[in-house]
């Protein structure tokens, strides 16, 4: 027998790590390359129903040409079920319908159409650069090009209108769930119409959520069989109306279970949303330019959440494309390029219109069509649509929300106003304050010696662009202050302005403290009071760190001091970890810090390997 030579106990230590690590790479890779769908397969399936109002009735039996599937009834009799011959749809293209509850629609994606040629990769958007974007977008074409090899069928559907609740039963009322659309697949040729009467063996059934549904038919070689039915309810009345759409080459229609959208602020009849970064990309970059100068993309839905015409359809574009309140067909959007913010890379901006006082509002992103094209034809071509977030507008005439202005362009904001000025008249006024303001400090600043040798420079450490810049921060955040409504309160808000009467002529008491406190009478910036005259509002706080920041890189000469105590909390406020805002910075948008934590493909798996390889060596 041949003998196995002997390993030393560091040797087998190592085997065993080795083929363990194998194991780990083996597993993680079967689970991280596995494709879900967008919606959830039901395990119940509704029994055979009696044709045509039960006309296969006891001692009855149906007979057609052509037969889908034999069961027994009660009776012990055989009812055969005819089959219907279902409307094809092809690769890319989708068919719209109208359907009433109770009924079941039947649709094939033909042989011809699953074994065809895969449609040219469409021109798309520029790339999104990230550290990490290289190697996950190899790995994402890989597993286009396996599921291309391997024949998949994307299915897809939007629910575009709902039928309305039906006022004559007592049972329907304002929260009643719209009951959704089903969607039942088949590749068998001996379920050709698949829905709630189909052998529950030969057919997978979805439902639809918010008006969405996706699945994926894995391996597909002949007809893929599609039914789509609509829910046999008493408490809706009218007609559904659908898209449905096959595609062997990525879904038609889409949707992702992130945001991407974060809310900036709002008054009283508008609101400024904005994007994620678009690309981590240099600026000067050539990436970055395309972003820049390309046409905004994505488009935005709001809805007042208080209104029910989106309710159960969030997730369908053809819906919220001519039912969202808030949309481009209407004149409420406008969209823009700009790289305020984090990291002072390219996003997508909305400025929306025509909205409610003291109102709470969906905010869902979309895309139409894959951001190029739109339509039949197009891969992607049914648009995309974003998990909602939701966003809400100020009670109070007096803060009017600023934005692209030319000296402060980081501002972005509501700030203290009056409904006497206009947007124009507001931005003006601000931004010509803040810029004489930072013409005394440049002349200061051209006083030090800045450009000279590394021993005759106030720092080695930093410079004097950083001071500038640091300096201009600073200076716009403190002269054009962040408002909120004077009835919110917020503990980071600070009363201002007191002493000055209302909007609508009333005034606060003599005697009440905010009043006689020199404080909270008055507004930070004179030039508010004399020139806007907001009357009393609450003010975002600077945060302390922008002063901080100014007194660290400004040289010592130029006298900058930040206060203490009291008078510190008085001035500035502090940042919240969970992305809130609870002081006011340049660029700031609520909870959009939270989505640049460090997020790397494989980090989970590398903090794993690095453990195990520690239990297995650390006694050595």
């Amino acid at each position: 027998m041949m003998q196995f030579p002997k390993l030393t106990p560091l040797q087998s230590r190592f085997a065993a790590t080795f083929a363990a690590t194998i194991f780990v790479f083996a597993f993680y890779y079967i689970f991280s390359t596995s494709s879900g769908s967008f919606a959830y397969a039901l395990d119940e399936v509704d029994q055979l129903t009696m044709l045509r109002n039960g006309a296969a009735g006891e001692d009855s039996m149906i007979f057609e040409d052509e037969y889908e599937e034999t069961r027994n009834d009660a009776g012990g009799q055989i009812i055969k079920r005819a089959t219907v011959d279902p409307n094809a749809v092809s690769n890319n293209e989708f068919q719209m319908l109208n359907i009433a509850p109770g009924q079941t629609q039947y649709w094939v994606f033909t042989k011809e159409s699953v074994l065809g040629k895969p449609s040219a990769t469409p021109e798309g958007l520029p790339a999104n650069i990230t550290s990490n974007s290289t190697g996950q977008s190899v790995i994402n074409e890989n597993r286009r090009e396996l599921k291309k090899r391997s024949n998949t069928v994307y299915v897809s559907l939007n629910t575009c209108l709902k039928p309305s609740l039906n006022s004559s039963n007592p049972n329907a009322t304002s929260d009643t769930q719209l009951p959704p659309l089903t969607v039942y697949i088949s590749t068998s040729s001996n379920n050709k119409n698949p829905g709630p009467a189909g052998e529950a063996s030969l057919q997978t059934t979805y439902t639809a959520d918010q008006g969405y549904m996706g699945a994926t038919v894995e391996n597909a070689d002949d007809n893929v069989y599609i039914g789509v039915s609509a829910p046999n309810t008493t408490l809706w009345t009218g007609i559904y109306n659908y898209q449905i759409a096959a595609s062997i080459d990525a879904y038609f229609h889409s949707v992702d279970d992130d945001t991407n959208l974060y809310f900036i602020d709002s008054d009283i009849n508008s609101a400024l949303l904005i994007t994620n970064n678009l690309t981590q990309s240099d600026e000067g970059s050539a990436n970055y330019r395309q972003w820049m100068n390309i046409t905004p993309p994505y488009t935005i839905f709001a809805n007042n959440i208080n209104d029910n015409s989106i309710s159960g359809l969030e997730r369908s574009f053809c819906a919220l494309n001519q039912l969202a309140q808030m949309r481009e067909g209407n004149q409420a959007i406008n969209k823009s390029m700009t790289n305020r913010g984090l990291g002072n890379k390219p996003k997508e901006q909305f400025y929306v219109t025509y909205l409610n006082s003291s109102s709470h509002y969906y905010g869902i992103l979309g895309m139409k069509g894959n951001s190029t094209a739109s339509g039949n034809g197009v891969i992607g071509g049914g648009g995309k649509v974003w998990r909602a977030m939701n966003f809400t507008t100020k009670a109070e005439k007096n803060c009017a929300l600023l934005y692209n202005l030319n000296f402060c362009s980081e501002v972005a904001y509501a700030v203290p106003s009056n409904p006497n000025l206009t947007s124009t008249q507001l931005a003006q006024i601000y931004d010509q304050a803040a810029q004489s303001y930072y013409k005394n400090f440049a002349n200061s600043l051209s006083l030090i010696q800045c450009n000279t040798s590394s021993t005759s420079m106030f720092s080695l450490a930093v410079n004097c662009s950083d001071c500038a810049k640091a300096y201009k921060q600073w200076l716009c955040a403190v002269t054009i202050p962040r408002c909120y409504d004077w009835t919110a309160d917020y503990a980071f808000l600070k009363p201002r302005n007191a002493g000055q009467a209302f909007l609508n002529g009333t005034t606060l008491p003599s005697d009440n403290p905010w009043v006689q406190s020199p404080v909270t009478n008055a507004s930070r910036n004179p030039l508010i009071d004399t020139e806007i005259r907001p009357g009393p509002y609450k003010e975002i706080l600077p945060c302390t760190d922008l002063c901080s920041e100014m007194v660290r890189t400004c040289p010592s000469a130029l006298g900058f001091k930040c206060p203490t105590g009291k008078y510190l909390n008085d001035s500035y406020g502090y940042r919240a970890s969970d992305g809130d805002i609870t002081c006011s910075y340049l660029g700031a948008a609520y909870y959009l810090n939270g989505a640049f934590g460090l997020s790397l493909p494989g980090l989970d798996l590398g903090l794993l390997i690095a453990g195990l390889w520690m239990v297995f060596w650390v006694a050595v």
